[in-house]
């Protein structure tokens, strides 16, 4: 069967990675990895320990701040695990990071973020959050830690013959999200998907807002007839 291609630079699917440099010497140095760990349970730092595994690199892809996770969640709404996107080939280079992830068990979970009108897909990592709730209450367990996945958590219930519950809590900014990578026909600087993403948010919100002050209007036309009707 004859293969059909097109390689026109215009329609060439422009890839873009978002590895920070300093992290990838900790992947690649096992020397500066170990310093590294050493270093932070020195100094007692547990706020790195709850996101970083002992012997695992620390993340090498760019955290996700809330707005520029906004700018994302508003131009691309459709969320899917990365298994089950089916949209547009995911190119070799995303592919490759996303092993990485996994082999080094960065993230509780990855997923492809997209707009069925425009598919310009973005791939992001969450590190999820999960606690432990006494069974049967909405009590968290005292003294427990938090958790990066359900199954830690459960491990932690078990090796601890605790009779507590695993709950995901995604609320207060505690899940973590870190951009791996985008890839399109034509890559937009991050500054311009701001624009777009503040031009849609204006352009949906303000659409609804116009449809409940048409019904609210609406509303305020009848509630004479209405008032009558209801004390007749």
């Amino acid at each position: 069967m004859e293969t059909l291609e097109n390689n026109h630079e215009s329609m060439k699917t422009v890839v873009e990675t978002f590895l920070i440099e300093e992290n990838i010497e900790l992947l690649y140095d096992n020397d500066k990895l170990q310093k590294w760990n050493e270093r932070v349970v020195e100094l007692g730092l547990s706020g790195q320990t709850q996101i970083v595994k002992p012997t695992k690199s620390p993340v090498p892809f760019m955290h996700m701040k809330t707005s520029l996770r906004e700018v994302f969640n508003t131009l691309c709404p459709a969320h899917v695990g990365i298994k089950d996107f089916n949209i547009t080939p995911i190119p070799l280079e995303i592919l490759d990071l996303v092993a990485l992830s996994e082999k080094e068990q960065y993230f509780s979970n990855i997923e492809v973020w997209y707009d069925d009108k425009n598919p310009d897909p973005v791939c992001i990592g969450i590190i999820e959050n999960w606690i432990l709730h006494d069974k049967g209450t909405y009590n968290i367990t005292k003294g427990t830690p938090h958790f990066t996945s359900k199954k830690d958590a459960e491990n932690y219930v078990l090796i601890n013959t605790l009779t507590a519950e695993p709950y995901h809590y995604s609320w207060g900014g505690d899940e973590k999200y870190y951009l791996i990578g985008r890839w399109a026909d034509v890559k937009r600087p991050i500054m311009e998907l701001k624009q777009m993403a503040i031009d849609r948010f204006v352009e949906e919100q303000g659409e609804l807002l116009r449809k409940t002050l048409k019904d609210t209007q609406r509303k305020l036309d009848d509630i004479e007839s209405e008032a009558k009707a209801k004390f007749n």
